[in-house]
């Protein structure tokens, strides 16, 4: 399962690193002998200043969270990713709290360069097979620095190991080219991957569109040419095909479904002789009623007003709402 969480912030001022003040009780925020917000603009800065982001919001937030991985199939999947976490200390929290007694182990965690310090991170109920390892994406000289790629490589039976990366690529604020560089990262994991014999799957948020050119995932890394080599993976959901299917992607904006959170599939596991496959029909955008709201908007399309039903949010101020994202599940099998 990979799911982004929606800016998982605890309510603990820790100060130089505090990178989002937004996200802090306002008994701290009154304390400040500047104005740490006077950055912001707009409803950022609104949020800054008004919003009392208390522990007990906190504790509210990781129950929902928690109440969500473990719903699929009444317990969990064995591996989780997850985007948006504040730190270490977010993750180490869900776990202790409400995961540790699923079976989930110790989880994975490295703190990113990101500029508004949120990372990626992962918890799985297999052992590692390896250390795990962190990879930058270097955007270039004078931008911003963003998310790492997290790469884990897990014992999932004896002779069966299994290689994941956490992704979060830089977002549609961000040009093309800087998804492109992230993808060269995965690619790279991807053909290493191969070359160790070892299964792969890299899956986040992309924050890729279809309509993207050059695409930063279909035609560069990705193909639904399984014998073809050149590009190392498969993109799941493009090979599936979601047309006409409710819900029609993993985020909502403005009235359109987006897939921005994705599994991208080495083209080992699509070999007809492998021990190790994916099971295309257990692919699923995870969408339990209560993730969902629905709203009257305008239809982008005919600019008219209709019903839309889509991920209901997290409201920070009302503690409402779960992600702006859905999470997305599938199963690979092990044949005797």
């Amino acid at each position: 399962m990979s799911y982004n969480v929606e800016n998982l912030f605890d309510a603990t001022d820790d100060g130089a690193k505090q990178m989002d003040p937004a996200y802090l009780p306002l008994s701290i925020k009154k304390k400040w002998k500047t104005d740490q917000c006077a950055t912001k603009v707009g409803f950022y800065h609104e949020m800054c200043v008004k919003l009392d982001w208390t522990p007990q919001k906190y504790e509210d937030k990781l129950k929902k969270i928690a109440q969500v991985l473990l719903d699929y199939e009444n317990g969990g999947a064995d591996i989780i990713v997850l985007q948006e976490l504040e730190n270490r200390r977010v993750l180490t929290d869900l776990w202790q709290k409400h995961l540790m007694w699923k079976g989930y182990k110790k989880p994975i965690h490295f703190e990113s360069p990101s500029s508004r310090g949120i990372d990626v991170g992962m918890m799985s109920r297999f052992s590692l097979a390896e250390t795990p390892k962190v990879h930058g994406v270097s955007l270039g000289e004078g931008e911003r620095p963003t998310r790492d790629v997290i790469e884990a490589t897990f014992q999932v039976r004896k002779n069966f190991k299994l290689r994941v990366t956490a992704n979060h690529w830089p977002s549609q604020a961000n040009s093309t080219q800087m998804r492109l560089r992230a993808a060269s990262v995965v690619k790279n994991l991807a053909r290493q991957a191969i070359r160790d014999r070892v299964p792969f799957i890299a899956t986040g948020d992309f924050n890729t569109l279809l309509e993207e050119t050059p695409n930063p995932i279909q035609g560069n890394i990705a193909d639904n040419f399984v014998q073809n080599k050149a590009r190392p993976l498969v993109d799941i959901q493009d090979y599936i095909g979601l047309a006409g299917q409710f819900p029609g992607g993993s985020h909502f904006y403005r009235g359109a479904w987006d897939m921005l959170d994705r599994f991208l599939a080495s083209k080992d596991l699509f070999n007809r002789y492998s021990k190790f496959r994916i099971d295309l029909r257990s692919y699923e955008i995870f969408a339990p009623r209560y993730l969902l709201i629905d709203e009257y908007l305008a239809d982008p399309k005919t600019g008219k007003i209709r019903l839309f039903t889509f991920p209901q949010r997290y409201d920070f101020f009302t503690g409402e709402g779960y992600s702006d994202h859905l999470p997305v599940v599938m199963k690979l099998t092990i044949q005797n």
